[in-house]
């Protein structure tokens, strides 16, 4: 049962004016059964939605699930409040394009520290009519087929309540109906909260109907006889498995193909030409007896005076380091444009449940895989040059070595700010945006 006890919330325009979304509202909602909230755009009906459902925060007011109050101010426990306790299905579907069927499903079961099986998938599929579409990517199927994908990543985790958000608004009338009958099916043994603008639809599905107008109620009727009896839902609360984590770290790791190639060549060549460099100041600096079984301290004091007429010292060290500023700036470049392009998958995890450090853990394997992956080709490029050099410049002696210690301490630095920028990056922005504003960027 959900007891709302004066609630309010009010928006300020960015022209400065103040808007009253909800006043001081007080209702109670069933522990099971189809409820229908109507009202004009503007009314704060899908801001009563986004509130019960943890995506927005109210300024006073309470909010109790079966005789447990719900901290709205705290982040962490909102998190766990929509994993373990809530189900969304939004207007415009919020699923994950570039996943599949399962995938988009799975997650939300994963995210409980649960591993979700090909058996629960097949179920679930065919409870919501998607049978033989597993495999298919969000992207590539019809408004209908992606309403109904986010009705089963709802009901994968076995919610207490389900709350959707104009489930029909984007479907055609025939969708529509086998849309709210699925949803009718699914309230006989769930809460199903329907914000919707259409009064016919309440008057043929709903157990109850409440109207809001200027965030009041103005109506509230039952159609039905209701249950009120606390339905306590408890489950211990699990992180989503590192496994699950790397997954989908690599799923946004290859999304983005020509731009991920692009970044990861030019954080190799600034890495490559940083070991370049590395070899030839280590070989300015190197005494006779490194080199005693190759060349006499003559012909070596030569080589080096050559070498310096080419590029001094100094030069060579201001280039090894301008190296590092061009691999930072590369990798701040493409992980600030990933994570800017990803901001409404970041409010997809965080709406259907995913804690903030999980997200991060996402987004830093990415950020991790794109380093292995530069420094490893850097190397490649770096022996098969360093060779070439030494076979057509020095007889075949090796005077130009790759250093180990240079080579893993070029890895751990490229690691290392990956990781930090990956993790900053997405942390700032949801730090900086609730979640519904996470959901509603392009």
């Amino acid at each position: 049962m959900i007891d709302i006890r004066n609630l309010t919330k009010t928006y300020i325009t960015r022209s400065g004016v103040q808007t009253i979304a909800l006043n001081h509202i007080d209702l109670k909602l069933p522990s099971q059964g189809l409820i229908f909230v109507l009202g004009k755009s503007g009314s704060g009906k899908s801001t009563l939605l986004n509130i019960v459902g943890g995506l927005d925060q109210a300024e006073s007011g309470e909010l109790w699930i079966d005789d447990q109050k719900i901290e709205t101010k705290n982040h962490q426990d909102l998190d766990k409040y929509r994993n373990q306790k809530i189900g969304f299905v939004f207007q415009d579907f919020n699923i994950l394009d570039h996943f599949t069927v399962e995938e988009n499903i799975a997650f939300a079961l994963e995210l409980q520290g649960q591993t979700c099986t090909s058996q629960q998938l097949e179920d679930m599929l065919k409870t919501v009519g998607l049978e033989g579409l597993g495999r298919r990517k969000g992207n590539e199927l019809s408004g209908g087929q992606k309403q109904r994908i986010a009705i089963a990543r709802a009901l994968i985790k076995t919610p207490r309540i389900i709350l959707a958000d104009e489930p029909t608004g984007n479907l055609d009338s025939k969708t529509s109906t086998q849309i709210l009958d699925l949803l009718k099916v699914i309230s006989l043994h769930n809460l199903v909260v329907v914000v919707s603008h259409d009064p016919e639809e309440a008057k043929v599905y709903g157990d109850r109907i409440i109207k809001i107008k200027d965030g009041h109620i103005l109506e509230d009727v039952n159609i039905h006889p209701l249950s009120y009896e606390p339905k306590l839902i408890t489950r211990h609360v699990k992180h989503l498995r590192l496994s699950a984590s790397f997954r989908y770290g690599l799923h946004n790791f290859s999304e983005k193909k020509l731009q991920l190639a692009m970044t990861i060549f030019i954080i190799s060549i600034s890495l490559f030409f940083n070991l370049l460099l590395g070899a030839y100041l280590n070989f300015l600096n190197s005494n006779v007896q490194s080199y005693a079984h190759l060349l006499s301290e003559p012909k070596l004091l030569s080589i080096q005076q050559d070498l310096l007429g080419y590029l001094s010292y100094d030069h060579a060290l201001i280039l090894y380091n301008a190296m590092y500023g061009l691999l930072g700036s590369s990798l701040y470049v493409f992980l600030s444009m990933s994570i800017s392009q990803r901001i409404k998958q970041i409010g997809i995890f965080k709406a259907i449940g995913a804690q903030t450090i999980e997200v991060l853990g996402i987004y830093a394997w990415e950020g991790a895989l794109i380093s292995l992956a530069a420094w490893t080709f850097s190397m490649l490029l770096g022996f098969m040059y360093v060779s070439n050099i030494n076979h057509r410049f020095f007889d075949g002696m090796v005077l130009l070595s790759l250093s180990l210690e240079h080579s893993l301490m070029n890895l751990g630095w490229v690691f290392g700010f990956a990781l930090f920028l990956s993790v900053t990056l997405t942390f700032h922005a949801i730090l900086k945006n609730p979640v519904i504003t996470l959901l509603k960027e392009n």
